[in-house]
């Protein structure tokens, strides 16, 4: 089979390896999707670093090719699945009080955490989630990042009708929307790219704004009689989009910082602001099973397209190319298509 092997930072090498055989308790996935991430994209530049060779890919999805004699799940071969490949130990603290995305044994073992750059892959039943035909491989790909997403509206303990404010209008920030609107929140949007501002707007957005012409405290006050935003997710690592973030805010609402930023980031609070307002300000990481769970049955049902979000497709041959096209800052996902020239 292939496999995208990451070399060094910025360098695959396509390599030619032994199929897998699923042990009696595992099962044997013919991988035909999978997206290129912000965390694969950090792999690559250089700016987060597992040790090397590596395959990477973690928003995969693909078909079920084999099973092992003890699989219990009613799962047959040829059925297409959505994958959770970022294990979780089941055995530290925080898996054992439900928080298994803050497992401490994730990074371990990085060749069992990824490898969704691969032909094939061998997983357990329990990371196996059956999709319907009617749901694409891309398409049921992108069950990894918009379960991030449910977690973090969760997380900041949405409520239908509230008035939700995001902040970025990339790929993570667009899949909050579409989250969010099968919440029955009502969005803003503050971006300052014109084109994703209009993305926004067409996947569901209330309001979309340009914060540098227009000020999100006015505005959050103008169409909240005064009352102000009440949650709000920090999808950009911009430094200056938490502090108007933070003064838009209704008393009593929530703040989730969702974006990672790559060195420390600092900025300056007033705490009397979030003493006085009972402000929630939380964070969120990753994601648990429920909420890849939900994310499979929300696209399987149709409630949300992510369709408009696949800005490229790339396969074995052209990966650094695809990369490249991630990064550059005019796409949204680029999805390897294992079955592509």
């Amino acid at each position: 089979m292939k496999a995208a092997v990451l070399v060094a930072p910025g360098r695959f090498e396509i390599e030619e390896r032994p199929l897998p055989e699923p042990k009696e308790n595992e099962v044997l996935v013919k991988l035909e999707a999978c997206g290129i991430c912000t965390l694969e994209q950090r792999l690559f530049t250089g700016a987060m670093r597992l040790p090397l060779p590596l395959v990477p890919g973690h928003e995969a999805a693909g078909r079920i090719a084999a099973m092992g004699s003890k699989v219990i799940e009613e799962l047959s071969p040829g059925q297409k699945v959505a994958l959770d490949l970022v294990e979780r130990c089941g055995e530290c603290y925080y898996c054992r009080i439900g928080k298994s995305n803050l497992c401490l044994n994730r990074y371990k073992n990085p060749a069992r955490m990824l490898g969704g750059f691969s032909e094939y892959i061998v997983v357990r039943p329990n990371q196996i989630f059956p999709v319907p035909d009617s749901v694409s491989y891309e398409e049921a790909s992108f069950a990894e990042p918009l379960a991030c997403c449910i977690h973090s509206l969760k997380r900041l303990k949405v409520a239908m009708t509230e008035d939700l404010l995001i902040i970025g209008a990339g790929t993570m920030g667009l899949l909050h929307v579409l989250a969010a609107r099968s919440m029955g929140l009502r969005i803003t949007v503050s971006e300052p790219d014109a084109v994703r501002r209009d993305t926004a707007k067409a996947l569901g957005a209330d309001f979309v704004i340009d914060p540098a012409k227009t000020d999100i405290v006015e505005f959050g006050r103008e169409i909240t009689d005064g009352i102000g935003f009440s949650s709000c997710v920090i999808a950009s690592p911009s430094p200056a989009a938490l502090e108007p973030a933070i003064r838009a805010m209704a008393k009593a609402a929530r703040i989730n910082i969702y974006t990672a930023y790559e060195d420390v980031m600092q900025i300056s609070l007033d705490l009397n602001t979030i003493h006085r307002n009972e402000l929630l300000i939380t964070g969120t990481e990753g994601r648990v099973q429920e909420d890849f769970f939900q994310a499979v049955r929300l696209l399987s049902f149709g409630k949300i397209d992510v369709k408009p979000l696949i800005s490229a497709r790339t396969s074995f041959s052209t990966i650094e190319e695809g990369f490249r096209t991630a990064l550059s800052g005019k796409a949204y996902r680029v999805v390897l298509m294992h079955s592509l020239p």
